[in-house]
């Protein structure tokens, strides 16, 4: 289902003549370990597999290589993002683990849902990026003006959306009617939060087409509850997080500057992994997360207080409107 790149794989690992590779790959890609251990062991490393949870590019396993005495990381999974700096030490070569589906029969559903509609934006994920082509050609020949948006932010290629980046939907939001996303229900959704534009996911796995746009309506309702409930906080955790593509320590500086001009306090909490249990015994009224966005869409409820982005914070002390922050955007974080 996958493509591994095995080949590509072996000769990075006599390229770098690594001596011991360590492999991350996020959990729907852990049934391919062993094949790919086998292939970093013949290519004459000595493989070990980050048995860790693997969310992105963000989260490259930079100490424990370090740790491990490893050379190279074998990040699979998630393309490279731009303008990531390698560590001198330490080699990294990613593999994006396209998948080998063809997505056009699920395509040919969705075209139904769209129907209404005249432009639409398409977009997918690395694991589909190969097939955009095909996508494109089969929503034109059912007679819509199609549009891509131009890769920038995270996104490597043109029409790649990540779950924290959806800069090239945004690029093209406004000469769109709906948007067409080739993949899951989680990247569907952060496009129709992103955009505002009715949004329809076409999902190979499931071979299933549906629209989201209600469930993104839904969702930004809940975030709009919990600014609500953080204008009377008193007490703000802001967290660091210490992955390295998500640390931002300017931006947590930002929110306790913020927290303070308007007479609160806040304190600062750094986390590699930010789960609610590891947060529980913290007595603070809300958290602002300044790692991942996607934490506070998908996480809120299991923390047991609000978990603000910075931009919602800057809405539940005042310093800006709703309103601003969903035509802004709502993964686009205010002066980052």
């Amino acid at each position: 289902m996958y493509e591994l790149e095995l080949e590509e794989l072996a000769q990075e690992v006599r390229r770098s003549r690594a001596r011991r590779a360590l492999i991350q790959m996020p959990f729907g890609l852990r049934r391919h370990a062993l094949e790919v251990a086998r292939a970093v062991e013949e290519a004459g490393a000595i493989p070990i597999v980050h048995a860790d949870p693997c969310y992105g590019a963000c989260d490259l396993a930079i100490c424990a290589a370090r740790s491990l005495g490893a050379d190279l990381i074998a990040h699979y999974g998630h393309a490279r993002t731009p303008g990531l700096k390698s560590p001198g030490d330490i080699a990294i070569a990613f593999f994006e683990a396209r998948m080998l589906l063809d997505v056009r029969p699920v395509v040919e559903e969705a075209l139904e849902l769209l129907r209404p509609y005249g432009p639409i934006g398409v977009a997918t994920t690395v694991q589909h990026i190969h097939r955009l082509r095909d996508v494109v050609e089969l929503v034109e020949r059912g007679g819509h003006p199609v549009l891509v948006g131009e890769a920038g932010g995270r996104a490597l290629y043109d029409g790649q959306v990540l779950g924290c980046d959806y800069t090239t939907v945004r690029r093209i939001r406004d000469d769109v009617e709906a948007f067409l996303v080739v993949g899951s229900e989680f990247h569907a959704l952060g496009v129709a939060i992103a955009t505002g534009k009715p949004t329809v996911v076409a999902n190979p796995y499931e071979n299933v087409a549906r629209r989201v746009d209600g469930e993104a309506r839904r969702a930004l309702a809940r975030r709009y509850a919990s600014i609500e409930e953080a204008r009377g906080a008193e007490l703000f955790g802001i967290i660091i997080g210490l992955k390295p593509g998500q640390m931002n320590v300017e931006m947590a500086l930002r929110a306790r500057e913020l927290v303070e001009k308007a007479g609160r306090e806040g304190l600062l909490l750094a986390a590699d992994e930010i789960r609610p249990e590891h947060l529980a015994d913290f007595t603070v009224d809300a958290f602002v997360n300044t790692a991942c966005p996607r934490l506070s869409l998908e996480d809120e409820g299991a923390f047991g207080r609000p978990l603000l982005t910075l931009p919602e914070l800057e809405v539940a002390l005042g310093v800006s409107r709703w309103e601003d922050l969903c035509e802004r955007g709502w993964f686009v974080a205010h002066g980052s």
